[in-house]
């Protein structure tokens, strides 16, 4: 797996009972069975993802 999908930050959120904890359990299991083209994918996903909450919060404020 890449290093996104494998780094703590993420691995933080698996248990998070949130819809970001919801997204992040079902790229990690998507990325079990994916190729090494899915899992860029998956990652890129994520990121953005990730990002889009991180800003959320930020005008949350």
């Amino acid at each position: 797996m890449s290093s996104l999908l494998n780094s703590e930050h993420v691995q933080s959120l698996v248990n998070e009972d949130s819809v970001r904890g919801v997204l992040v359990r079902r790229t990690l299991k998507a990325a079990e069975e994916a190729d090494s083209e899915e899992l860029r994918r998956l990652e890129k996903a994520l990121q953005l993802l990730l990002s889009r909450f991180q800003e959320m919060e930020g005008q949350g404020s």
